[in-house]
């Protein structure tokens, strides 16, 4: 059962265990934090994030950044622990999480970037509904070489759709 809540203090250490060990390879930013500094980051920004929980387990979190209530959209990602990698709750926790977004932003339009190097990513946000925008090409460094950022899109006409074909 996939279920979310905000996040608190007292996830932080999960939170920057989980981001670390996704930077270097995933995340558009690459830089690891101390846990002091993602506490300090968490009092001065009070970020919009969910923890995701399955059966009460922590397994990641949900980001939400570029909230606009006059246009209706906003930008989501989410990164879940490496142990539970390749159980097929990726899935399943953005589809809760999405509709969750629609029903109470009343959005109209969910966005995201993903490297193009991340062809897992890529493929469950097209599984979700999400339709490739464009791409910043060359957007960003990794690893010595320059990686492709891929926009996507789901407008809430798309979603509603979807759900009635399923």
């Amino acid at each position: 059962m996939i279920s979310f809540r905000h996040l608190e203090e007292i996830d932080l250490e999960f939170l920057n265990e989980v981001r670390n060990h996704c930077a270097k390879e995933y995340l558009h930013d690459s830089r690891t934090f101390s846990l002091s500094d993602t506490l300090n980051w968490f009092k001065i920004t009070n970020p919009n994030y969910y923890i995701i929980l399955n059966k009460d387990e922590k397994i990641g979190y949900f980001r939400l950044s570029n909230y606009s209530q006059l246009n209706q959209n906003i930008y989501i990602g989410a990164d879940l622990h490496p142990k539970f990698w390749g159980e097929k709750l990726a899935y399943p926790s953005y589809k809760n999480f999405i509709n969750y977004l629609f029903i109470n932003y009343n959005l109209n339009k969910i966005s995201l970037e993903v490297l193009a190097t991340n062809t897992r990513a890529y493929n469950l946000y097209k599984k979700l509904g999400f339709i490739q925008e464009g791409i910043k090409r060359q957007e960003i460094l990794k690893q010595d070489k320059f990686v492709d950022s891929i926009i996507m899109s789901l407008l809430k006409i798309e979603y509603d759709a979807n759900i009635l074909e399923n």
